[in-house]
């Protein structure tokens, strides 16, 4: 069982009843999106019930699915996990379980990364996923190993490669994890998981 399971297994149990188990989610590409400047990827957007939710990652699905298709599902596979994170994302605006599930503009990407910087200043960063703008921003501070870091930092794909989700699973306890933007809004929700996204919407 990875935290995905745990944050499904939760939302899960929150529709049970309510029918929008049943419901169809819409997954979608949308190139021409505001996403967030940290995780590296195309924005997949899951549509539901008049909502949005976003995903950022390498590998996009799209699809018509039910929202219950991931009870249960093993989710092997990195496109798996990112269907489950709009899923899960869009879901929970849906439901107002989470509040910053769309992106800020360009215009908050400095001040942003200002205030990032400020908040793991003289720690030890481990970046869990492709983050372009991180190696650059922390360059000094960034290790290569999650066992030499103070705070690990956590991105869209960081949370669907096997790497990743193996990383989160043995340090989700042990190491202070920071998950970055609107692609971790609805699991951090979910399972009360530090989140950082001071300018989303």
């Amino acid at each position: 069982m990875s935290f995905w399971h745990d944050a499904i297994e939760k939302l899960e149990m929150i529709l049970a009843g309510s029918g929008c188990e049943d419901g169809i989610v819409t997954l979608s590409v949308n190139y021409d999106a505001d996403v967030c400047q940290y995780p590296k990827g195309v924005a997949m957007e899951g549509h539901f019930g008049g909502r949005t939710g976003q995903f950022i990652t390498s590998e996009p699905v799209r699809a018509n699915t039910r929202i219950s298709f991931m009870f249960g599902a093993p989710l092997n596979t990195q496109k798996q996990r990112g269907a489950a994170g709009a899923i899960v994302n869009v879901v929970s605006a849906f439901l107002c379980l989470s509040r910053r599930l769309q992106p800020c503009t360009p215009n908050c990407y400095g001040p942003c990364l200002a205030e990032l910087s400020r908040e793991v200043a003289g720690m030890k960063v481990y970046l869990v996923g492709p983050m372009p703008v991180l190696e650059r921003a922390l360059a000094q501070q960034v290790v290569e190993t999650p066992e030499a870091a103070d705070v690990l930092l956590v991105g869209g794909d960081g949370m669907t490669s096997d790497a990743g989700v193996a990383c989160i699973d043995e340090y989700r306890a042990k190491k202070r994890m920071i998950f970055l933007g609107p692609s971790s809004a609805g699991v951090s929700g979910l399972l009360s998981l530090e989140h950082w996204c001071p300018y989303g919407r």
